[in-house]
């Protein structure tokens, strides 16, 4: 377990200004605009316990109310592989809500996420990390997608269940409405060779006015934002929907990979009703 989950030491490696003259008064406000500050109390909060029971209590503790709707479908695969693929509302949050909804009936269930979130050593049980974003090298990057894909196929092989988001970034707002961008080829070819059962999930609702606002002047400072929207979602309702699962024999009649990314998506966001009025 990590004392801070992300320390001052780290910030002041990025670049030599951050270890000048100035540098404690910029890494403090590198903090406080980021958010960065109110993720370490967050997971400062709630570190004395992990897996399930991590994201539960960080969950509770932040008022995030989860409302899971057709769940018993997990129920149908008891001790066997099998993927669920899900929309990107939030962001990191939504790995957390994933997690503690699916993982509380599958202890074995894992997620592929981003470097940030495999920061969470409370979490590495249902974690299987990937860093596109090596500081080392283009070659440590790879290395590091390709050993994540690895670890996917023989978690799934080893008869465990395992989650996507195939968006690879939070939904983009538009608008009227928010979605996510087109779902990602190597994630896609990944679902394809597993050949399990595929399980889609809804998850409700939106990221704050101002994030999106943030997002129609520019993506970089969206991103910025991103780290608030953990702490902002007090007292909201946030439906997990579970579609019908898809059989390796549907998902086989698709040999044109985009195609079949369209066809999961699609089956995600029918799963949107009226029913969940989860938009915020």
């Amino acid at each position: 377990m990590k004392e801070i989950l992300i320390s001052n030491d780290e910030i002041r490696g990025l670049h030599p200004i951050l270890r000048g003259r100035w540098g404690n008064t910029l890494v403090k406000m590198i903090f406080s605009i980021t958010g960065m500050d109110k993720v370490n109390g967050i997971y400062d909060g709630s570190k004395h316990k992990t897996g399930v029971g991590f994201v539960t209590d960080l969950l509770d503790r932040q008022g995030i109310i989860r409302i899971p709707e057709n769940q018993e479908v997990l129920d149908l695969f008891q001790n066997q592989a099998f993927i669920t693929v899900s929309n990107h509302p939030f962001g990191h949050i939504d790995g957390i809500i994933v997690i503690s909804v699916v993982a509380a009936k599958r202890k074995d269930f894992r997620m592929m996420v981003n470097w940030m979130l495999n920061r969470i050593d409370t979490m590495e049980e249902n974690f299987i990390g990937v860093n596109p974003y090596s500081k080392d090298s283009k070659m440590a990057a790879a290395k590091s997608s390709i050993g994540g894909v690895k670890q996917c196929l023989e978690h799934i092989r080893g008869g465990h269940p395992l989650g996507f988001f195939p968006a690879g970034g939070v939904s983009t707002s538009h608008l009227t409405y928010t979605k996510d961008r087109e779902w990602q080829v190597p994630v896609l070819k990944l679902i394809k060779k597993a050949k399990v059962p595929v399980i889609p999930i809804y998850i409700s609702g939106t990221n704050s006015w101002l994030y999106r606002f943030l997002g129609f002047i520019n993506w970089r400072i969206r991103t910025i934002r991103l780290l608030h929207e953990v702490t902002n979602k007090r007292g909201k309702k946030i439906y997990v929907r579970f579609g019908n699962p898809i059989s390796v024999e549907e998902q086989s009649q698709f040999e044109n990979i985009e195609a079949f990314g369209e066809f999961l998506k699609a089956k995600t966001y029918a799963l949107q009703t009226e029913r969940s009025p989860g938009v915020f």
